[in-house]
C-alpha cells in the first residue's frame, strides 16, 4: 500500500477520498509519498517524493483524465523511473506491487514538502524558457534523482538513498 501525502492544489485535483495521516502510521516509510500539483510552463504537472530516500517523479502535463485515474498514472510512471534509472528489478516489482493500492491523506511532513520545493525550482531552471514539446522529462527526472544533493539526507542523492534503503533490509 502507497500511502500519499497530498498537498491542498492536488487534493482540488483529483476525485479520491483523503483518509486520516493516524490511520497509515504503521506503514512502511519507503511505502508513503508527498505529491504536489504545480504549473511549470503554464501546465499542470504532478511532483511525488518518497518520504524515506527523496526519490522523487516529476509528471508534466497532466489533464483532467489523468488526474482522474492518478493511481494508474503514478504506478506506470514509477515503473518509467524505475526503469530509468537502472533500479534492480526486485526492489521495483516490490515498490510496484506495494502501489496497487494508493490511499490519500493530507500531508505530515514539512522536510518532504520543503524538498518537494526544491524539486520544483529546478525543474523550472530546466525548462525555461524551452517550448513545451522540447522539454525532455526523463533527463529532468533522471538529474533529480541521481545529480541532486539534498542537504538533509547527508548529502547523497535520493537515488543512492533509495538503493541504500534496499542495502540495510
Amino acid at each position: 500500500m502507497f500511502v500519499i501525502g497530498a498537498t491542498k492544489k492536488l487534493q482540488n485535483e483529483i476525485d479520491q477520498p483523503i483518509e486520516n495521516v493516524e490511520e497509515y502510521q504503521n506503514v512502511p516509510e519507503i511505502y508513503q509519498w508527498h505529491a504536489n500539483v504545480v504549473t511549470i510552463n503554464r501546465r499542470k504537472c504532478l511532483l511525488l517524493m518518497n518520504n524515506a530516500t527523496g526519490l522523487n517523479l516529476t509528471l508534466f502535463g497532466l489533464r483532467k483524465q489523468q488526474f482522474q485515474h492518478l493511481d494508474s498514472v503514478i504506478k506506470g510512471s514509477l515503473k518509467q523511473l524505475f526503469q530509468l534509472l537502472g533500479v534492480e528489478k526486485k526492489i521495483a516489482d516490490q515498490m510496484l506491487e506495494a502501489a496497487d493500492e494508493i490511499v490519500y491523506t493530507k500531508t505530515k511532513s514539512r522536510r518532504v514538502l520543503g524538498m518537494l520545493n526544491e524539486i520544483k525550482f529546478f525543474s523550472e531552471d530546466k525548462v525555461a524558457g524551452k517550448a513545451y514539446e522540447d522539454i525532455d522529462a526523463a533527463e529532468i527526472n533522471e538529474f533529480n534523482n541521481k545529480e541532486l544533493v539534498f542537504s538533509n539526507l547527508d548529502q547523497i542523492t535520493p537515488y543512492k538513498e533509495f538503493a541504500r534503503y534496499f542495502e540495510k533490509q
